[in-house]
C-alpha cells in the first residue's frame, strides 16, 4: 500500500474540501430559471412584519397589528395579510402594453429575514389589476386590490 506524504495528503483534503463547497453550492452557478407559470403573491408561510403603500400602512408589534392610515380601516389586519397570502400572480407579458397609461400603485411588503421589502406596482384597469414584479408582469388572481391595500382610495386612480 502506498504512502501519500503529509504535503500530499494536504493537497487531497484542500481538493475534497473545494469539491464539496462546489457541490453545496451547485445551485448558485446554474442560471436561475425564469418561472413560468402562476406563483404566489406571498408565500404561505412568509412571516409578514409590515406592508407599506405611500405613507400608510399595517406593521407588526409583538403579536399584534397596528394600522397607521389617514383613514378608517374596515377589515381586521389579518383579513389583510391572508389576502396577500392567497393571492396568485399569473404571468402576463402584454399587460406592460394595457398598463402603459395607467398609474402604478407601490406597495413594499417586509418580510422576517429579508434584509430588502418586496416591491409590487398595482395597475388597474377596468377588469383587470396588473402587477410588476422583479421586473415581470402578472395580473393578480384570487383577490381584489382593495383587500391588500384596504386604506387606498380608489378614487384616485385613473382607469382607462
Amino acid at each position: 500500500m502506498a504512502r501519500l506524504s503529509q504535503r500530499a495528503f494536504n493537497n487531497v483534503v484542500i481538493f475534497a474540501m473545494l469539491l464539496m463547497i462546489a457541490l453545496f453550492n451547485l445551485d448558485s452557478f446554474l442560471p436561475a430559471s425564469q418561472p413560468q407559470g402562476s406563483q404566489p403573491l406571498l408565500e404561505s408561510d412568509a412571516y409578514i412584519l409590515k406592508i407599506e403603500q405611500d405613507q400608510q400602512r399595517l406593521e407588526r408589534t409583538g403579536q399584534q397589528w397596528r394600522y397607521i392610515t389617514e383613514s378608517a380601516v374596515d377589515i381586521a389586519p389579518e383579513v389583510q395579510i391572508e389576502a396577500w397570502k392567497s393571492g396568485i400572480l399569473e404571468p402576463a407579458p402584454r399587460a406592460r402594453s394595457l398598463a402603459q397609461n395607467l398609474r402604478p400603485i407601490i406597495a413594499v411588503v417586509w418580510l422576517a429575514g429579508e434584509s430588502q421589502g418586496l416591491v409590487y406596482a398595482f395597475y388597474l384597469s377596468d377588469s383587470h389589476t396588473f402587477v410588476k414584479h422583479n421586473d415581470q408582469w402578472f395580473e393578480l388572481e384570487r383577490v381584489r386590490l382593495e383587500a391588500l391595500l384596504p386604506w387606498f382610495t380608489f378614487k384616485e386612480v385613473s382607469v382607462n
